[in-house]
């Protein structure tokens, strides 16, 4: 018995000895591999720390603790890769004796650092030279969890990845690299396929490049050539498109209006880079319906993005992002909004535009050509539109918006000719009972985080000549008629009735939200008035007096004008613009209207000139 426990024992000790020299030769082997393979193509070694590891499941492999892939030599750059656990996975196996290499290099927890320093040398240039066509197959390699940085000391961009999860085969520096994977960038996953003729000429002249992304509401592809001598540099055929412009624009840090949301995008064309970003050139591009052409350059600067276009689109209808399309009808007749504006937008991006267009449309407000300029820059917009066929006449809007300072401000101008006045106070104001050739000229300023606060802080000038119009839903000579026996309570409106008039104008000055007029002047053949007074915009009030002058009977001729009869005293309109009272301006009517009415009778008519 004690001779078979003997002989046992000799043959596990055999055993384990040959296990051990079994396990210590192919840890050789393989590290040996791939230490000749890495040194070869690179001209640096491989270190780790710590002895080799093995695991049998699911595939025998060889693990390396802390390995370390330095930069080339003679660089300053840190290394090049830092690898927190290496599997090295042999082709033939536990039991193979190595004469068929490695299977797979799994590298879990990289960090990744591709660095180009200030002389312009990249650290993963390593100067060899392709492979041998006998030598051409890659090395299996898969990246697990890893992290990838990319920095160009000499502009100092930048730009980090996480959670990379990819597959590639290298043979070299200087060979072909096909890669496929995912990554997380701004808190978005994206898959990606790449093909590099030579990432070695990458930071040489150039090497040829096939790129496509995919990423939430977005899919880019990209066909040319790449190259990081001179910055970030493509040379190709590009395109980007995506069926959400407001998911993608937020993966570049832009935060684009809630209504563009689901908004379907495409842009395609030649594509030349530079450290500035992406220029297409003579590009096609669509936004929904919406189709243009020209150049469009796409940049990443001071932490947002940024868009430069000078382009032309057949028609540009922003009423879908909007949130309304209908006139709002009852926008004078509501209070003003306390809700604070949200300019955050302003502050997500940048953007230099040139549009030149057919129609131009924002909810009621619609122009025939028009010539658009943008430039917002660090939270401030500066936007004009000049000489725009509008509703038949002529437009020009300037309007700068001031996001950046903790109190919001504005400045608006507009100088129209020859519009129709229904059609433009209609969708600027939801006013449409005037009706004529309007030529309006305004320049405005106010700040203030809301609506309100801008209309109470609203200073500047306002003029506007309206000729050969009516004014629905009133008349005038009638109203004043009437006011000599009673005050009236509001306008009366009926939609029956009007007042047509040759000229209608005023200019005002205004000041903390109250706009003053000194000549306020109608003429027409039934009624004629001057006047005079204040128009409260915060609280929505009036406070005027005219001079009117009614028609006493009809006009003889088209030559001769009818006779004018003058009121012998003026008339207030006074209280809410939706319905002020309208009376004689005299003492004490308001509290005894009947005493004085009768002075008003003993004052009489006054006879025309």
């Amino acid at each position: 018995m004690r001779k078979i426990i003997l002989a046992c024992l000799a043959v596990a000790a055999v055993l384990i000895v040959a296990a051990g020299i079994l396990l210590t030769n192919r840890i050789r082997t393989v590290s040996a591999d791939l230490a000749l393979r890495v040194e070869r193509q690179t001209g640096v070694a491989v270190t780790s720390s710590g002895l080799p590891g093995l695991s049998f499941w699911p595939r025998f492999s060889v693990s390396l603790g802390n390995v370390v892939i330095p930069a080339p030599k003679g660089s300053t750059s840190a290394p090049l890769a830092t690898i927190e656990t290496m599997r090295i996975v042999p082709a033939d196996g536990l039991f193979g004796w190595g004469e068929n290499g490695i299977a797979e290099i799994v590298i879990e927890k990289p960090s990744i650092n591709l660095v180009i320093g200030a002389d312009g040398r990249a650290n993963w240039n390593y100067a060899t030279a392709p492979a041998s066509a006998g030598d051409t197959e890659g090395l299996p390699l898969r990246i697990a969890n890893g992290r990838v940085a990319f920095l160009d000391e000499r502009t100092g961009s930048a730009v980090a990845l996480s959670d990379v999860e990819a597959q590639t085969s290298l043979t070299g520096p200087a060979d072909e690299l096909n890669a496929k994977g995912a990554f997380v960038w701004n808190e978005r996953r994206a898959s990606f396929t790449l093909f590099l003729k030579s990432p070695q000429r990458v930071a040489e002249d150039g090497s040829p490049a096939d790129v496509t992304l995919q990423a939430p509401g977005l899919d880019f592809q990209f066909s040319g050539r790449a190259a990081l001598i001179k910055g970030f540099e493509l040379d190709g055929q590009a395109g980007v498109k995506g069926t959400d412009l407001g998911m993608a624009a937020s993966w570049f840090g832009a935060s684009l209006p809630e209504g563009m949301n689901g908004a379907r995008f495409e842009l395609a064309g030649a594509v030349d880079s530079s450290a500035q970003g992406l220029l297409f050139t003579n590009a096609q591009f669509t936004l929904d319906d919406m189709r243009g052409q020209g150049d469009i350059g796409l940049a990443l600067g001071k932490g947002r993005p940024k868009l430069d276009a000078d382009v032309t689109v057949q028609t540009i209808d922003l009423t879908r992002y909007s949130g309304s399309t209908a006139v709002n009808k009852t926008f004078l007749a509501n209070p003003w909004s306390t809700s604070r504006i949200d300019l955050s937008a302003l502050r997500s991006l940048d953007a230099i535009l040139k549009v030149g267009t057919n129609a131009f449309a924002y909810g009621a407000f619609r122009t025939g050509p028009a010539e658009l300029t943008a430039n917002l820059a660090d939270g401030i917009l500066d936007l004009k539109i000049a000489k725009a066929a509008y509703a038949d006449g002529t437009l020009d809007l300037a309007l700068k918006i001031d996001g950046k300072a903790a109190t919001p401000s504005l400045q608006f101008s507009a100088n129209g000719e020859n519009i129709a006045a229904d059609r433009a106070l209609l969708a600027a104001v939801g006013f449409g009972d005037l009706r004529g050739r309007l030529s309006p000229s305004l320049s405005l300023q106010a700040s203030g985080p809301t609506l309100a606060d801008l209309v109470s802080t609203l200073k500047g000038q306002a003029s506007f000549r309206a000729v050969s119009g009516t004014l629905t839903g009133i008349d005038l000579p009638a109203a004043f008629g009437k006011v000599s026996t009673a005050i009236l309570e509001g306008w009366g409106r009926d939609e029956r009735q009007s007042t047509g008039f040759d000229a209608l104008s005023a200019t005002f000055a205004i000041s903390d939200g109250i706009a003053e007029t000194t000549n306020l002047i109608l003429t027409s053949p039934a009624l004629t008035f001057t006047g005079k007074g204040e128009i409260d915009l915060l609280r929505q009030a009036l406070d005027l007096k005219v001079d009117p002058q009614l028609a006493v009977s009809a006009a003889t001729s088209q030559t001769a004008p009818a006779p004018l009869a003058t009121f012998p005293v003026a008339i207030q309109v006074k209280g809410p613009w939706a319905a002020p009272r309208i009376y004689p301006d005299m003492p004490g009517i308001l509290e005894d209207p009947a005493s004085g009415y009768a002075a008003l009778k003993k004052l009489g008519l006054g006879a025309p000139d």
